[in-house]
């Protein structure tokens, strides 16, 4: 018996106390999104863009009710844009800050590797989705510049467009091939400012 004793003893691993908001949503207005990490960026950190209002306890309490996701630490903060200018002639202008967060998770989250293969994305219309960036990037572009906006009669006429045009230049040329007979209407007056009569033809 005495041996037993003299054995020392496991400790028992200690549960921290973890303090958690109370309050519900049920409809929630913001929105939480998960960044691609940099390329030497360890696994066991992720990268959050979070609104400007939200704080730390905040972020903590969403990983750990909406997805079960533990974590040690978050880091927060400001990313404060360039000052800008309309147009080049404008007045100057700070856009909106970005507020970012990064925490250190218990359990690594390694990203997977993006999809190059063209024929894999079909069923999720990627062609349609670059399209609409490029010409995003191009309007853009034009806006930023207004001396290279070129004039209303100088665009590309769509092919719908064109379509309709034709069809309405055909109703035209219907319409004046068609006889409209008007009821004729003469109007009967005694002198002049005074009321007349309407009377058919």
């Amino acid at each position: 018996m005495s041996s037993m004793n003299s054995l020392p003893r496991i400790a028992e691993p200690v549960q921290r106390w973890k303090r958690f908001g109370e309050k519900q949503l049920f409809l929630p207005n913001h929105v939480v999104a998960l960044l691609r990490p940099k390329p030497k960026q360890s696994p066991h950190l992720a990268t959050f863009a979070v609104p400007l209002q939200f704080n730390k306890l905040d972020l903590r309490d969403y990983l750990h009710h909406a997805y079960g996701v533990e974590t040690t630490a978050i880091r927060s903060f400001i990313n404060q844009p360039k000052p800008e200018r309309k147009n080049k002639t404008g007045p100057w202008y700070r856009p909106r800050a970005q507020k970012m967060m990064i925490a250190e998770l218990v359990k690594p989250f390694v990203w997977p590797e993006p999809v190059k293969d063209e024929e894999a994305l079909k069923p999720w219309d990627h062609a349609m989705y670059q399209k609409l960036q490029k010409d995003r990037r191009a309007q853009e572009k034009k806006q930023k510049d207004p001396k290279k906006v070129p004039l209303r009669n100088k665009f590309a006429v769509p092919d719908d467009v064109k379509s309709v045009s034709q069809q309405a230049r055909e109703l035209l040329r219907k319409a004046k091939g068609l006889k409209v007979k008007e009821k004729g209407l003469k109007v009967e007056g005694k002198e002049e400012g005074e009321k007349g009569e309407v009377k058919d033809e």
